[in-house]
This record gives C-alpha cells, sequence and structure tokens, in this order.
C-alpha cells in the first residue's frame, strides 16, 4: 500500500459511516481485508492493521481487542 492509499483508506474511514462500522464489526483481519478489497484498495494485512489500530487510537475507541483486531 502507498502512502497515498494508507491515507485515502484513513480519510474513507473518517468520512465514510457505512464503510467505518462494517470494518469495525468485522470478525477480525480477514474480513477487514475482504471489505477494502471490495473497495478498491490493496495492501498487505500488516498494513491494514497498522491503518487500523491508528484510526482506533487517534479516534479514542478503545483498544484493538475489543473490536476483533486482536485475531487474524
Amino acid at each position: 500500500m502507498t502512502i497515498g492509499q494508507s491515507k485515502l483508506l484513513f480519510e474513507k474511514l473518517h468520512e465514510d459511516e457505512v464503510f467505518r462500522d462494517r470494518m469495525l464489526a468485522a470478525e477480525g483481519m480477514l474480513d477487514c481485508m475482504e471489505i477494502i478489497q471490495e473497495q478498491g484498495f490493496d495492501c498487505s494485512m500488516y498494513e491494514l492493521r497498522m491503518t487500523m489500530d491508528k484510526f482506533i487510537s487517534d479516534n479514542n475507541l478503545g483498544n484493538c481487542d475489543s473490536t476483533g483486531f486482536d485475531n487474524q
């Protein structure tokens, strides 16, 4: 994932409530990967994890354990 794509994903999480809710409700990283691929994003699971961790941290949404990002 390029820096530009990472920024776009981060912006989409902020701006698109339906997308954000789907991502936060996902059962784990594999589900998140499917969701972002549907949206045209291409990244590794590590890159996705880093983006989601930053989004969760920046928005005081608690730790990753409560959102399903602790597994897979």
